[in-house]
């Protein structure tokens, strides 16, 4: 299913309309068109949902990798570009399903892409994947599930971004960290991390480059399980079960 996610903007919600239901709504306005102006558009792609309560269940419980906009509710718009099982249109989240609804998606301002950067990110069990996020530190934070912690070990410009805390936090292992000349483990990552593009002039990270996306894609390729053999840690590569790949 492809969507698109539409979500009232405060600063220009003069009517005080955010999380009012539709009915509230067309009475406040006196108009059964709701009103585009209002809203951001801060969500477009492919989601693996069968139906609006899929996608509801999703952007609540299971936020896609990047997604900074509110877990939806009440008054969000969700457009329907693709679906096999739900018919193209305009989808007002009411206080008990959703309705459609007329919806002029060209006067909504859309906010996909600004402020963002492309990272590769890396899940405990799962093959990289490469996403785009806020560069907001909310959005950091949320990617790797807590504080972020900056670790920069290769020659090139790129750091790892990581939960400073997992290793007290014992997250589950992820992937182990290799001297680029010895190729001795040096240091191994705990819980979700991202590879950021990291030029030393620059102050903030920057979207990887796509031929350092797929280095270090490769050079991470798989989850890795740790054992200890002789008192020392040693890493074997996992290839994920097929259910686990990101398609």
């Amino acid at each position: 299913m492809k969507i698109n996610i539409y979500q009232i903007n405060h600063d220009r919600d003069d009517k005080r309309l955010m999380f009012f239901g539709l009915d509230e709504v067309q009475k406040l306005t006196g108009s059964k068109m709701v009103k585009a102006e209002i809203y951001d558009k801060i969500f477009s792609g492919d989601v693996d949902c069968p139906s609006l309560e899929g996608v509801f269940h999703k952007f609540n419980y299971d936020h896609p990798a990047g997604y900074t906009g509110r877990s939806l509710s009440v008054s969000d718009v969700v457009e329907i570009v693709e679906s096999n099982n739900t018919e193209k249109g305009f989808y007002y989240c009411d206080s008990f399903g959703f309705k459609k609804i007329s919806f002029e998606p060209e006067k909504a301002q859309d906010t996909i892409g600004k402020n963002q950067i492309t990272v590769l990110y890396f899940q405990v069990g799962k093959l990289p994947k490469t996403v785009s996020i806020d560069s907001s530190l909310e959005a950091m934070q949320q990617l790797v599930g807590g504080y972020i912690e900056e670790y920069m070990p290769f020659e090139d410009e790129v750091a790892i971004i990581c939960n400073e805390e997992g290793k007290v936090n014992r997250l589950p292992l992820n992937r182990a960290v290799y001297d680029e000349h010895s190729k001795e483990m040096i240091e191994i990552i705990a819980g979700d991390f991202f590879i950021a593009y990291a030029p030393i002039e620059s102050e903030t990270f920057k979207s990887l480059p796509k031929d350092l996306a797929k280095k270090y894609s490769e050079k991470f390729k798989y989850p890795e399980r740790f054992y200890k053999q002789n008192g020392q840690i040693k890493a074997y590569p996992v290839k994920p079960k097929e259910h686990d790949v990101e398609r």
